[in-house]
């Protein structure tokens, strides 16, 4: 090539490199001023002493990261239940709260730090304040004039001395300033009082479990030491506006300050009345603190956010990513658990190491029930935990039974760590936000019923739980409630309702009864078979089978060669007796084979579909049951492990009336070469099996469980029912180890109905099958493969428009062409075809009037009438599970994603990126490529969960005067786009419940502002760039110009 060609190739290069360059530069200042933003406000969650500590070393791998001398104050605010009660019935009632707490706050951090103080934790509305006895003499920065007290021409008085005198002067200037402070509602002021030690404080760094959301782990830090103990005594002694020393802290400070009254109970213990100011003033010792504080030479920076991560709750994190740490302040319902603990020293070696265990073991037990681990501190009551279950992401339906059941698996902690300690659980509305300044906050939970909890805490037995009425009224049948004797505790005035709950036992007997009636696993413990028969979830069973054109039924027609019958599912009562139907020649009834059954939850598989199943193969293929479940809780493999030696037991014993009770029946039955594991297995049929030693429990269970059934289907057809259900849990790394054992109970009994499907080997006349019904059964599981290969295998999704309107009239036991076509319209709209949502959605209606039914004189239904059903508002309906699921559904979302799906709710037609960008991250401001991005990333996870779908872009045909917001701007904008909507009619009324107003109209201004300026702007631009490539000659040089 010629020269000129090569210098051509290397200026292009050239520039190329030089725009790659421009990029890089663009890139790094994009994540340097986005993780800037987050290190500023991530900052105020981790005290001093923690960054210190880091710096030199004692984060790695210690349980203790500080061991130092100082004081220690402890500062209680009254005042804050009474505002949060008012607030919590007002709609804006979190906003205002966070704003008194910032107000409150801000100016009461301000002094503790000018004073060298670091806020170590808030417990609800008090501090726990840390001043470290720090030697200023030997500060590069130190002049030797001015002692490190501040006032001239007086000695030093020490580390310790200076320490405990600035807390002091803390603590008075605190009172002055901040004594009745006035919260503007409703005549509300905070008042303090306040308890003041010193001496030996270690701090200390325990936990290091990852929670289920994400995957960093959480870490507490914990102040102990003698001075805690000086302070539970000391604060107490206090009235509001009052201070209390301990005597260890007095003799440091008895010749600075001047005592006030005189406390006869305990004359040791010395009140402050102000400083005595011949010798040191306010702002002497302020300013001398201030001047020699180094703590920002030892702060996190950009490379420690990591380390910041640990402490901060990741929600609140998330939030501070994206910019919207505000919107964390909310009112809330919540169940709340706080648990004491005692008989354990902290201050040892042995001590930290021993705390360490505890903290972690209750890490693990909060983690698998998805609960949230909020507080760990030593203060006047020992140890003490504040769990929270209902703080997004982790939101449930179900979280005031999580809370219970978290319980119980913390007090075989406490058991086996030989801990003492009480648990109390409440359930209700409370403030769940930040609480703090700018400069040191942390996100916690303030109302009434966290008092309470508190309170039912104190009360509680050794290792006993109580829990308040509003937890029982919302508990599961899972928990049995037992009604105490009313107690009075502080700040109520009439006794209130405790409560002491129970696990249900577990079923003593499942498969066949001894009359061989079917005990089915979702039927245990619910009472006699005559209520079985004649209960609601029974007939929800024939309601949703009696649907001829549901998928689920007629492919369950096609396998038992028979349609579903009223008659048959009457009772659950089986005559072996009676003649045995034939089941269709290729069907798995007949020669035996693996049926897999999945589905989204409330879509009839877990029960409906199952119990016909069962119900047709027992009465009419002879079939006798064997029946092993998992879930929804978590460690479920010993209750797996109990139902399926019971149920295979009840079989034996049906075939054979001699065989002795369970325990001894084991004995008997098992094969000698197995004969190791009966005391194993008695160990799971024990009264109150424990999950000790659960895996090699369930392990030798399905061991003697594949010899007992490889024989018993040489005497009798069987039908095997697997199941694993999650129920309301979010993530799966917290169900992860129950589904893996689950898929090694499939993988072995997979095996065995390989061996007993026909060839040979089985017979027909005794097939097994295999019942297999679990979501989250991975496709590559050979049970899978091979129910997929043999047509087997169901996956069933919500209802169609024709099996809706069929269930309907079954649900209202009316006739189908009663049932209002804006019935049908509105319940499919809502429902998603969903069976479980469209009982709850009859329901409501009916509940709230809009669906009236009106009966003829021969009590028949003879009118169907739906009223007002346009005007309906979804999100009220907040006992619902569809409500319910729904709300946990939005909570689980990523911030970003959360506030997309929020804004989607403002458009009622299709919107584009740009349109959510316009509020977001407009491209007319300085925003950049990647901000976009991730908005566009957010959409598409959203698009690929179906909550909002792609569409087309609008016709302009279908412009009319009266158009939505959401189509003729649209329609304007020339250049192609994609565009979304938000279709499903039940997101859009809950997400949409949860945007403001105001925010709703500044998303649609936004928008309506981007879309004038895209179609707009560009042209005007282009003129206006005509217009400086014109040349222009100004009137004064041509009226001149003329004039020569």
């Amino acid at each position: 090539p010629s020269h000129k060609a090569l210098d051509k190739a290397m200026a292009k290069n050239l520039q190329g490199e030089t725009k790659i360059e421009h990029r890089t530069e663009n890139v790094l200042a994009w994540f340097k001023k986005r993780n800037g933003d987050t290190l500023e406000g991530a900052l105020a969650f981790v005290p001093w002493i923690v960054q210190q500590s880091f710096f030199e070393g004692m984060l790695n791998e210690n349980t203790v990261i500080h061991r130092g001398n100082g004081a220690v104050v402890f500062s209680d605010a009254s005042g804050f239940t009474a505002l949060t009660e008012r607030l919590a019935k007002r709609h804006n009632g979190a906003e205002l709260l966070s704003r008194c707490l910032t107000n409150f706050f801000t100016p009461l951090i301000d002094l503790i730090n000018w004073y060298r103080g670091d806020v170590i934790k808030f417990s609800g509305d008090a501090l726990t304040v840390y001043f470290p006895d720090v030697d200023d003499t030997k500060s590069p920065t130190y002049d030797d004039t001015v002692p490190p007290h501040g006032s001239y021409g007086f000695p030093d008085l020490g580390p310790m001395a200076t320490a405990v005198l600035r807390a002091s002067a803390c603590c008075i200037e605190i009172h002055k300033r901040l004594h009745g402070f006035d919260t503007g509602v409703d005549g509300v002021t905070f008042c303090l009082h306040i308890g003041l030690g010193c001496g030996p404080v270690n701090v200390l760094q325990v936990g290091g479990v990852v929670p289920p959301e994400t995957h960093v782990p959480r870490y507490e830090y914990l102040l102990a030491g003698p001075p805690l103990e000086q302070i539970s005594i000391a604060e107490p002694l206090a009235r509001n506006g009052e201070t209390c020393l301990s005597p260890q802290a007095w003799e440091y400070v008895k010749g600075s300050v001047v005592e006030g009254r005189i406390l006869e109970e305990r004359p040791d213990y010395h009140l402050l009345s102000k400083l005595d100011e011949r010798k040191y003033t306010f702002p002497t010792i302020r300013n001398a603190a201030i001047e020699n504080d180094r703590r920002t030479e030892m702060q996190f920076g950009l490379a420690e956010l990591n380390i910041i991560r640990r402490y901060t709750p990741s929600a609140v994190f998330k939030q501070i990513e994206v910019g919207t740490l505000t919107y964390v302040n909310e009112m809330r319902n919540i169940s709340v658990i706080f648990i004491s603990g005692s008989g354990l020293d902290v201050m040892s070696d042995q001590g930290a190491a021993k705390a360490q265990e505890f903290m972690s073991s209750v890490q693990r037990a909060t983690y698998a029930h998805e609960g949230t681990l909020n507080k760990f501190l030593i203060d006047d009551k020992g140890l003490l935990f504040l769990l929270v279950f209902g703080l997004p992401p982790l939101v449930h339906t179900d979280d005031p039974t999580r809370a219970v059941l978290a319980c119980f698996d913390m007090v075989k902690i406490f058991v086996r760590l030989q801990i003492v300690g009480g648990f109390g659980v409440t359930t209700g509305r409370s403030y769940c936000g930040t609480c703090g300044s700018a400069k040191r906050m942390e996100y916690t939970v303030l109302g009434d019923m966290v008092n309470l909890a508190a309170r039912l805490m104190s009360n509680a037995p050794r290792n006993g739980i109580l829990c308040d009425e509003a937890t029982k009224d919302r508990v599961t049948s899972e928990i049995v409630m037992n009604a105490l004797a009313p107690i009075k505790v502080k700040g109520k005035s009439q006794p209130i309702q405790i409560f002491q709950p129970g696990l249900k036992g577990s079923a003593s007997h499942i498969g066949l009864s001894s009359d061989n009636a079917l005990l089915l696993p979702w039927y245990s413990g619910s009472g006699s078979l005559f209520s079985i028969s004649g209960s609601a979830e029974h007939l929800t069973v024939q309601q949703l089978c009696s649907v001829k054109t549901w998928a689920g039924v007629k492919t369950a027609k096609e396998w038992l060669g028979g349609p579903f019958s009223k008659e048959l599912h009457q009772d659950l009562q089986v005559n072996f007796s009676s003649q045995r139907l034939r089941a269709p020649e290729q069907s798995p009834f007949t020669k035996g084979g693996i049926i897999v059954i999945q589905g989204e939850a409330g879509m009839g598989w877990k029960r409906e579909l199952t119990e016909h199943l069962l119900t047709y193969s027992a009465k009419c293929f002879h079939m006798r049951p064997i029946c092993g479940t998992m879930g929804p809780r978590p460690g479920g493999s010993v209750r797996m492990a109990a139902e399926l030696l019971r149920s295979t037991l009840s079989i034996l014993r049906s075939l054979d009336r001699s065989l002795p009770g369970d325990n001894q029946a084991l004995e008997v039955v098992v094969p000698p070469r197995l004969g190791k594991h009966v005391p194993l297995l008695q160990r799971a049929l024990s009264d109150e099996p424990s999950n000790d030693h659960a895996a090699d429990i369930l392990q030798a269970t399905v061991e003697v469980m594949v010899a007992l059934v490889h024989d018993l289907v040489k005497r009798t057809p069987v039908i095997m029912l697997l199941q694993f259900y999650t129920g309301t849990s979010l993530f799966r790394t917290t169900f992860q180890s129950d589904l893996d054992t689950f898929s090694m109970v499939v993988r072995d009994f997979t095996n065995l109905a390989k061996e007993k499907i026909q060839t040979g080997k089985g017979g027909a006349a005794s097939p097994l099958v295999l019942l297999i019904v679990s979501r989250e059964l991975s496709q590559d599981s050979e049970a899978v493969q091979i129910a997929m290969k043999h047509g087997t295998f169901l996956s069933l999704s919500g209802l169609t428009e024709e099996n809706i309107v069929e269930y309907t009239s079954n649900y209202l036991n009316v006739p189908e062409q009663i049932v209002p076509a804006t019935l049908r319209q509105f319940v499919a709209k809502v429902t998603s075809g969903n069976p479980l949502y469209i009982r709850e959605t009859i329901d409501q209606l009916q509940e709230n009037q809009n669906l009236v039914l009106t009966m003829g004189v021969n009590g028949q239904a003879r009118h169907l009438e739906c009223k007002d059903i346009d005007q309906i508002n979804i999100s009220d309906w907040q006992r619902t599970s569809m409500v319910g699921s729904t709300l946990c559904l939005l909570e689980s979302l990523e911030p970003l994603e959360a506030a997309v799906l929020k804004m989607s709710t403002c458009f009622q037609g299709p919107f584009t990126l740009p349109d959510l960008a316009a509020s977001r991250c407009s491209q007319w401001t300085d925003t950049t490529h990647f901000d976009f991005l991730r908005l566009f990333n957010s959409i598409q996870t959203l698009v690929a969960r179906g909550i909002i779908e792609k569409v087309d872009m609008p016709e302009p045909s279908m412009e009319s005067e009266n158009d939505q917001f959401g189509s003729t701007e649209l329609r304007t904008i020339v250049n192609p786009i994609q565009h979304f909507q938000m279709r499903n009619m039940l997101l859009r009324s809950v997400g949409g419940s949860m945007v403001l107003e105001a925010q709703r109209k500044a998303v649609k201004r936004q928008a309506l502002v981007g879309r004038a300026l895209m179609r707009e702007l560009p042209g005007r631009l282009e003129v206006l760039a005509s217009m400086k490539n014109t040349q222009h000659i100004p009137w004064y040089y041509e009226q001149a110009l003329r004039r020569m």
